[in-house]
């Protein structure tokens, strides 16, 4: 366990008691949302316990954050939530939640 997870696996274990409890280590995964590189991200799951979703981006419009059920679930393909990205703002869902980024329109 390194110096990030042993700062962030608190956070999992108080929002997903259970699946956010023991995590075994981190990985990153990292979108450039632009122009001629990634326009959005199709609906999927994480190979994680947790994730976090944190916005670095610059001035955009679009890429909202679309959020179905949990996989396994028989409403998994059920849209439940948008979200709208903002600057430094952080989203944690479980990584078993099915989720997908629109394309970004701007930026």
């Amino acid at each position: 366990i390194d110096e990030l997870q042993r700062m962030l696996q608190p956070l999992g274990d108080l929002l997903f008691p259970g699946p956010g409890s023991c995590w075994d280590g981190h990985h990153c995964f990292i979108v450039r949302y632009r122009s001629g590189e990634d326009l959005g991200l199709d609906m999927h799951t994480d190979d994680s316990d947790v994730t976090l979703n944190l916005c670095l981006g610059l001035e955009f419009t679009g890429a909202g954050l679309q959020f179905c059920g949990m996989t396994g679930a028989g409403d998994h393909r059920k849209h439940r939530h948008s979200y709208f990205h903002k600057k430094g703002h952080c989203v944690v869902h479980l990584g078993r939640r099915r989720h997908g980024a629109d394309d970004i329109t701007s930026g």
